[in-house]
């Protein structure tokens, strides 16, 4: 059976940035207005059925809006949950996409501990975001 990844937005379109360009701005008649947060129980019912369709290797990918605000506790309430369903000779991964303003060191550690591929997206304007990719890809070439 093939590897299937899920796309998951646990906080919506929330974010703790305000970019003029974003995707969501605008947009609240189509996607809602207010907070918006997984719960326990949709956490735990998505994890346990996604899990039972036994792909050997079975990905999940954190985006938003920003889903750190969601905080470390819901993650790591993910993690025992993908723990407690998994089958066996099953592989899960983990992706998380952030901005990365609230990630300290307990973040890191986590992240890092439980294997989680890290995107960082680089916001902010356009003439900052520019010099940081040029960095950024001057420094992978080395």
């Amino acid at each position: 059976m093939q590897p299937f990844s899920l796309l998951i937005k646990p906080a919506g379109s929330d974010c703790n940035l305000d970019c003029k360009y974003c995707f969501y701005k605008n947009r609240a008649p189509q996607i809602g207005y207010g907070r918006q947060r997984m719960d326990d129980k949709i956490l735990e019912k998505f994890t346990r059925d996604y899990l039972q369709l036994g792909f050997a290797l079975s990905a999940f990918a954190w985006q938003g809006g920003e889903p750190t605000l969601m905080g470390l506790d819901f993650y790591k309430r993910a993690v025992e949950l993908q723990a407690k369903y998994r089958q066996r000779q099953q592989r899960i991964e983990n992706a998380l996409q952030t901005n990365a303003i609230l990630i300290d060191e307990e973040w890191g550690r986590f992240l890092h501990d439980n294997n989680f591929l890290v995107g960082i997206s680089i916001d902010g304007p356009k003439e900052l975001t520019t010099e940081l990719t040029t960095q950024a890809a001057a420094a992978s070439r080395r």
